[in-house]
């Protein structure tokens, strides 16, 4: 069984006699019953039980959390389970990574799935053994009789079961019952990503297979007008050219509906070496865009936009203060990131008439699909979307670019298509994280914040706004509001043309540097230590009303600072030229405070230790969690250290690692994670350890010299 492709081992499930089967029909899985289906869950007749992981897996640990839930509800081994990641089904709801949502929007469905398996297979044997249900219990597989000490497997129940009605509210297990659910367990993966054995979409090779690489404008959404393809004809593997346009010669948008699809030449080979070099040696003549970006005159329109009218998109009490009584007046400047995912965008399809075959490791499966059907005019439901493991992604997987140029190319050529992104064509053709410049004039009394004005000048992702100009949901709060009795969110949008998109705590990561590095300049302002100023903000009362629909809750806020001041040894005296700094924030439903411990010697800084507190509700599975913590901080690290993509003409001028930094392992600190413990439902943690860490680092460097890091990546 372990030779056996995907598509094999589904084709053997469908031949061979599966016993019961719980999920939602799709065309495409069978059984052995009449009914084709896509399951959950599978128990065989052989004992072996196969759990789908609903949700795409790019590294957070959801192709593991998510089959956890739904073991703890069925009650079964964890090693007695098998697990598959599930293809795109228009029926499955909620089947995307991104926001932080995959374990918060589905754990009722995981663990309704489980239980719905449990109780069928207990009506079972209920009738088998002639008992009442009341009188038999689950565990480890087995249905028990213990007045009479017998003991049915899952497996020799399964037929049975999978005839009897599904029930439609089935009895979930009281929360001191898991067994499973918050224990430790290792990534499903773990084996074949460290023995090299991991398939990802890169690797695979299907028979007759063209390879691709789309050779782009640099200058972003340039069209081409012509190529002369003499010398990347000699590449020894080069088959062919294919003009790919998103807009005819007289700028009429050819494919409305699908804006993830960008322009270019396609290299056509046998080979990826043939693809790559066929690319470099093409030559094409651009249609330049008219309007070029320059960041850096970017960055100057956002701060002479500090001065204009602006969008009010929060106001509460009287904001408005004198310079005279201001306690503080600053400036701060966030660049465009890139996301830089170790592998880089790629997509393997097959179009076969009106059916599109489509193998990625996208983040959002449905708009995969659509954009899919789009570009090629035919149903939806003629397409399948096998989900790849994703070598990680963190919002950039989430747009259907790299795929729907795939499919038109299959279309085309008739063939199986792969189409390869360089990593120069991956970070130069991103869809980056919102520059911005933020103005905070506020004051302070008695340690507490009386007026805060929060003025953003960015493009034209709002920072406050959802995308359609709509007010932002519970996601977005964006903290001191409810917090500060005059207040004022405002925001003026600066046209340009860089492209922007989903990054990993998108809004946040730009917002929690600001919120927090003035909240740490009013507290030395005050003259105050910043532990005490925080927690004066935050206050004694439990919730806060902060919107007539949303109430937050403030004494999680104050726990996780409170627990990361205490494990960071807060107060305790550091060497000369080394402090500590304390950031917070709360970011899709989670509450993260971070302390950083810094130290600065001849201009050159060192992170020597980030503390991490974490309230995201029941923890599934602390191993993978704390993986999650550690990987955020990391890529908050190397944002803060690191990260700026600047434009040139229109240009993106970084291209590779080179020039785009990532943190090398002599630049991780050591990193301590604490999770507070809670039996709430559990909430998002993928986004939320990221955003404090650049703050509680800058704040370190003031503690530590006496100068203030207000512009990012940081530089003394």
């Amino acid at each position: 069984m372990t030779d056996l492709s995907r598509r094999d081992f589904v084709k053997l499930c469908a031949a061979t006699s599966m016993g019961l089967v719980i999920g939602i029909p799709v065309v495409g899985r069978a059984t052995n019953s009449s009914t084709e289906l896509h399951p959950l869950i599978r128990i065989g007749l052989d004992g072996r039980v196969t759990l789908y992981a609903q949700n795409p897996e790019m590294g957070q640990g959801v192709k593991t959390s998510l089959p956890m839930i739904v073991a703890e509800e069925l009650d079964i081994d964890w090693e007695s389970v098998r697990v598959e990641q599930a293809d795109w089904d228009p029926r499955l709801e909620n089947q995307f990574s991104g926001g932080s949502l995959s374990i918060r929007l589905n754990y009722g469905a995981m663990r309704q799935a489980g239980a719905t398996a449990r109780a069928m297979l207990l009506a079972a044997a209920a009738r088998q053994l002639d008992r009442p249900v009341a009188e038999l219990a689950t565990q480890s597989g087995y249905v028990i009789d213990e007045s009479r000490g017998v003991r049915l497997s899952y497996a020799d129940l399964s037929e049975a079961a999978a005839a009897l009605p599904v029930p439609d509210a089935p009895e979930l297990k009281n929360d001191k019952e898991f067994r499973l659910i918050g224990t430790s367990v290792a990534d499903v993966d773990l084996n074949p990503m460290t023995t090299g054995h991991q398939q990802f979409s890169l690797d695979l090779k299907l028979p007759d297979m063209l390879y691709v690489v789309v050779k782009r404008c640099p200058h972003g959404d340039g069209q081409p007008l012509s190529f002369d393809a003499a010398t990347a004809k000699k590449v020894p593997g080069v088959v062919d050219f294919h003009v790919l346009r998103n807009v005819d010669h007289g700028g009429r948008i050819i494919l409305p509906n699908c804006p993830n699809f960008v322009s270019g030449v396609a290299v056509v080979a046998t080979n990826t070496w043939a693809a790559l070099e066929g690319a470099r040696k093409l030559e094409v003549e651009w249609q330049m865009p008219e309007e070029r970006d320059d960041s850096d005159e970017l960055f100057r329109r956002f701060e002479k936009a500090l001065d204009d009218e602006a969008e009010i998109v929060r106001r509460d009490g009287e904001p408005e203060i004198s310079a005279a009584e201001r306690s503080i007046d600053v400036t701060y400047s966030l660049p465009f990131l890139a996301h830089i995912p170790m592998e880089p965008m790629n997509c393997t399809a097959h179009v076969t008439g009106d059916k599109a075959e489509v193998w990625a490791p996208t983040q959002n499966p449905p708009m995969a699909a659509e954009a899919v059907a789009k570009v090629l005019d035919i149903p939806e439901d003629n397409v399948t979307i096998h989900v790849e493991r994703s070598g990680g992604a963190f919002g950039r997987r989430y747009y259907a670019d790299f795929i729907t140029d795939t499919v038109l190319l299959s279309r085309q050529f008739k063939r199986p298509v792969k189409t390869i992104w360089s990593r120069e064509d991956d970070v130069r053709h991103d869809y980056f994280r919102p520059a911005s410049t933020q103005r905070i004039r506020a004051a302070a009394t008695d340690g507490k914040i009386t007026h805060w004005h929060q003025k953003v000048a960015s493009h034209p992702r709002e920072i406050y706004l959802e995308r359609d100009g709509s007010p932002a949901e519970i996601g977005n709060y964006e903290f001191p509001a409810g917090f500060v009795p005059n207040l004022l969110f405002d925001y003026v949008p600066v046209p340009a043309r860089v492209p922007l998109g989903q990054w990993r705590a998108t809004n946040h990561s730009s917002n929690v540097f600001v919120v927090s590095s003035a909240i740490d300049e009013l507290a030395h302002s005050a003259g105050m230590d910043p532990v005490e100023f925080w927690l004066g903000l935050v206050g004694d009362e439990q919730f806060v009303q902060v919107r007539e629909d949303f109430r937050f809750d403030a004494s999680r806020l104050k726990e996780v600072i409170s627990l990361a001041a205490d494990k960071s040894d807060w107060g305790a005296r550091l060497p000369e030229g080394s402090a500590r700094g304390l950031s917070a924030s709360y970011n899709q439903g989670a509450w993260v405070a971070e302390v950083a411990e810094v130290t600065v010697k001849d201009d050159r800084l060192k992170v020597d230790r980030i503390t991490c507190a974490v309230d995201c509700g029941l923890v599934i599975n602390p191993q993978g969690a704390i993986n999650q913590v550690e990987g955020g901080i990391v890529e908050g690290l190397a944002a803060a250290l690191y990260g700026k993509i600047t434009v040139k003409d229109g240009v993106v001028q970084e291209s590779n690692f080179h020039d785009y930094r990532f943190c090398r392992i002599r630049d991780i600190p050591t990193i301590d994670v604490h999770f507070v413990s809670s039996s709430d439902a559990p909430r998002g943690l993928g986004e939320g350890p990221l955003p404090p860490v650049a703050p509680a680092v800058t704040n370190a460097i003031f503690a530590a010299t006496g100068k203030r890091i207000r512009e990012l990546p940081i530089r003394l």
